[in-house]
């Protein structure tokens, strides 16, 4: 396929992740918490507070294995591995985060 390359799995690694969190961020604004804007949701509750950035990134990995998922499914071996790469990326962000910033969220 076309489209069965290890650089296109890695940029659809990296951008599915922000899907993800307008995702979550969109069902806490409807659903849990309806008097909220999906605007301040996003900005002062999942990244405006230094401690639930971290956890907020490793949820909004989930888009990413169901997109996994999607590309096995399909037989796109070659983008299986960028999105593994993407993971691995956000992985490591997510550790550097935890290193500078502590662990206040546990």
């Amino acid at each position: 396929m076309r489209f069965d390359q290890v650089r296109f799995g890695f940029l659809l690694g990296l951008v599915v992740p922000a899907l993800g969190l307008l995702g979550y961020a969109t069902l806490i604004a409807t659903s849990l918490r309806p008097e909220l804007e999906l605007g301040f949701v996003i900005r002062n509750m999942l990244l405006g507070i230094r401690a639930n950035i971290a956890p907020t990134l490793s949820l909004s990995l989930l888009a990413d294995v169901v997109l996994f998922f999607i590309f096995d499914r399909m037989r796109m071996l070659k983008a299986m591995r960028g999105v593994i790469g993407a993971m691995l990326t956000y992985g490591v962000v997510i550790v550097l985060l935890l290193l500078l910033w502590g662990r206040d969220f546990m």
